[in-house]
């Protein structure tokens, strides 16, 4: 390895100390290749005393940029390895011109005079020593200025047994295509995405058929072809990396399109801005495929209802026209992208202009795994970190958040401890806390679910299997439900006294299946404009159903939506926000434009299964993308019956007060962290009938405050205290209250 100096110049040489040369078994003037970190050049050695021993001073006018794979981090040192050389037969040869004018006219030349064009790169090459995918930099020649060539990249030489090829007037020279400098220097490195392989192969397969058997696809055929696709979805989920991913898989040159660029401050600029985009996308197609890239595009083309200005009506009409004048245009095609699709103007979005879309939804688990091996391919992992486990607990994180996700652990670590050079499962953890996904930002009733694990209830085991089978297995076990050919429920009800921790076992079952978790409260939902809470409940589910599988939680259900009045006329805003529940748990609510996208219909609550993935060979599991309401209630009897029929609440559980043995564990639980000296929990349990989970809770609580009343110093809470305590703790249950649950769960809330 050694230092070396890159020089802007034609001169192909290399300066180099003699003794190097020596080492280096070369000749005087003879090639050399000089591979650096990020590219390999070609250079005619000549020795110079003035240079150290161990470094390289080079021309870089024959060069060859390396892939991301091949090359390693950026330095200053390289190597030097000589190389066998002849004078060239024949080349092929791929022009890069700065000029969009000198390339109709070379083309031209190309067309009637072929060595015309082929003797000015034979002018231009001459004495160059070059290789099968080199570029040789001729625009700073005086030839290179006069003749308008910016580079000329080696398509091919024709002998394989050398190294190096030099290039004389007896070579011959075939000029293959000539393309512009600006789609020769497009970053040709295509970004990674993760878990869009179907989208992106669909996308290339559009944007390649007019190539693939011009015999057949010719005539009327090509004004069929699509001309335009609309990407859809939520921000961060990868339309913009998707499509710049494809344009470099298909050798397609990208325009883009922000709104930002386009409009101007004086009237009449924004149209000029788009136009000279709009012809520069005409011009480039002349060359090859072509993306014109809308991003955004509701910014750029909204909808004309709700407009009252001309400048954006006036963007609308000259994309339309552009569409018209590109329909017999193979080389051309119009992709936008937008997470408003509501917001674009119908006229766009119609057969011969957007002639497809295609919706890019939140990854499911599957696809965030592939995500974060393609996010975490470079970072130092240590062996304990799982990232199935990551992408179990990342619901509802798109492409960027996991990107984020990765960022905020590598920061973790360096900020946490110096000595630590290796990320830990532990720092994705906490990067995980600290992230909040993006689908859920902006959410009503979204927290941050307190975890609760099961083994924190106590007794209630009969309760704990019911809702573990209604909510934790289809969302754990989807395959299982696929297998019977079971749909998933739709709701769960849990109905029973106050304090006897319903919403507590909500929590608990949330947290084993890591859903997404939303509740609501009439607070919440109600609202002095009319109109106002059904939409709410409308974005409510559009958002769960964008992060599924989710939880949507409604405690006391009875206050939010009632039993509808027969003998009223009137109709309320709680039975308009009963029939907007309804109708979205039927799925009649679901927005064609929030719909997922799949190649096949799948029904409301039904489990979806990736079979193209696993025909494969890809490791994709059942997903459940299922949005389960889960209600709570002291008043079933409230309830109206069109909700709490089959179809709609699906479970209905009764949650009773606990027994003697159901008291025992729930002592056990609560005084788990207490300091007990002589406190017999049996005789408690026998002692406490018709208390609640939350009045055992509350009797724990007043025994250890008497225990500090007698002497802040005490240090153990006894026997005593408790018997003081049930003197001033009484039971909020009755046997009438329970006489009437009872009589309820017989005949059915």
């Amino acid at each position: 390895m050694m230092h070396v100096c890159v020089r802007e110049d034609q001169s192909q040489k290399c300066w180099i100390h003699p003794a190097t040369l020596s080492q280096l078994n070369g000749e005087l003037t003879s090639y050399f290749m000089i591979s650096t970190s990020d590219s390999d050049f070609i250079c005619q050695v000549w020795p110079n005393d003035q240079i150290s021993t161990n470094c390289l001073s080079f021309s870089n006018s024959v060069f060859k940029n390396k892939s991301a794979h091949d090359s390693c981090n950026v330095n200053n040192y390289g190597d030097a390895i000589h190389m066998k050389t002849t004078n060239s037969k024949s080349l092929k040869l791929t022009l890069i011109v700065e000029d969009h004018q000198i390339i109709k006219l070379l083309k031209h030349d190309l067309k009637i005079h072929p060595s015309k064009v082929e003797n000015m790169c034979k002018n231009l090459l001459y004495k160059y020593c070059v290789a099968e995918e080199f570029t040789v930099s001729v625009g700073q020649t005086q030839l290179g200025k006069i003749y308008g060539i910016y580079y000329i990249l080696i398509n091919s030489c024709e002998d394989e047994n050398y190294d190096g090829f030099i290039i004389n007037q007896q070579t011959e020279i075939l000029v293959d295509c000539i393309v512009s400098k600006e789609r020769f220097l497009q970053n040709i490195k295509p970004p990674d995405i993760g878990g869009l392989e179907k989208e992106a192969r669909e996308l290339c397969d559009i944007l390649s058929l007019p190539f693939q058997g011009r015999s057949l696809i010719s005539g009327e055929f090509k004004k069929v072809l699509p001309k335009g696709i609309l990407l859809r979805g939520p921000p961060g989920t990868g339309k913009t990396s998707l499509v710049k991913h494809v344009g470099s898989e298909c050798n397609a040159y990208i325009i883009t399109v922000n709104s930002p660029e386009v409009f101007g401050a004086r009237p009449g600029e924004t149209e000029e801005n788009l136009n000279k985009i709009l012809d520069k996308a005409l011009t480039f197609n002349e060359e090859g495929r072509t993306i014109l890239f809308l991003d955004e595009v509701d910014t750029l083309c909204p909808d004309r209802r709700h407009l009252d200005g001309q400048k954006e009506i006036n963007l609308t009409k000259l994309l339309v026209d552009f569409f018209d004048r590109i329909t017999s245009n193979e080389n051309i095609m119009v992709i936008g992208a937008t997470n408003r699709p509501v917001s674009v103007d119908n006229v766009l979005r119609r057969p011969g202009r957007f002639d497809k879309e295609i919706m890019i939804n939140v990854p499911n688990e599957s696809q965030r795994l592939d995500i974060l091996k393609k996010v975490t391919s470079s970072l130092p992992l240590s062996e304990d970190v799982d990232l199935e486990r990551l992408a179990f607990i990342t619901n509802g994180y798109v492409g960027a958040d996991l990107v984020s996700v990765a960022r905020e652990a590598v920061l973790i670590v360096i900020l946490g401890c110096k000595k630590e050079r290796k990320i830990k499962m532990d720092h994705f953890e906490q990067a995980v806390r600290k992230v909040m996904p993006s689908i859920r930002k902006g959410t009503v009733g979204l927290v941050e679910l307190s975890p609760v694990q099961w083994s924190q209830i106590g007794g209630l085991s009969g309760v704990k299997g019911q809702i573990q089978q209604a909510v934790e297995w289809p969302i754990k076990h989807p395959e299982a439900f696929q297998r019977m050919g079971l749909p998933c429920p739709k709701g769960v009800l849990l109905y029973g006294p106050p304090g006897c921790c319903k919403t507590t076992l909500v929590r608990a079952a949330a947290t084993s299946v890591n859903a997404t978790f939303i509740s609501l409260s009439g607070a919440q939902l109600y609202s002095p404009y009319v109109g106002d809470s059904e939409r709410l409940i409308n974005e409510v589910f559009q958002k769960a159903r964008a992060a599924a599988p989710s939880i949507i939680f409604l405690d006391e259900i009875d206050s939010i939506v009632g039993k509808r009045s027969e003998s009223s006329s009137n109709r309320g805003v709680q039975e308009r926000v009963l029939s907007s529940l309804l109708n979205e748990m039927d799925g009649i609510g679901i927005k064609l434009d929030d719909k997922l996208h799949t190649s096949e219909k799948v029904k409301e609550g039904d489990i979806t299964s990736s079979k193209s993935a696993l025909q494969e060979g890809k490791s994709y599991k059942t997903e459940n993308r299922n949005v389960l309401l889960v209600a709570a209630t002291n008043r079933p009897d409230l309830l109206d019956d069109a909700l709490v029929r089959p179809g709609r609440i699906d479970r209905i559980l009764y949650v009773p007060p606990p027994d003697e043995e159901a008291r025992f564990e729930i002592f056990k639980v609560y005084t788990k962290k207490m300091p007990l000296k002589n406190v017999n929990l049996e005789d408690l349990s026998k002692n406490t009938n018709l208390f609640s989970g939350a009045d055992l809770q509350n009797l724990c609580r007043e025994a250890a405050l008497h225990a500090l009343t007698d002497s802040l110093e005490s240090t153990s809470v006894s026997m005593e205290h408790f018997r003081r305590a049930l003197l001033t703790v009484e039971p909020s249950l009755t046997e009438t209250m329970v006489e009437k649950y009872t009589k309820m769960l017989n005949r059915g809330p």
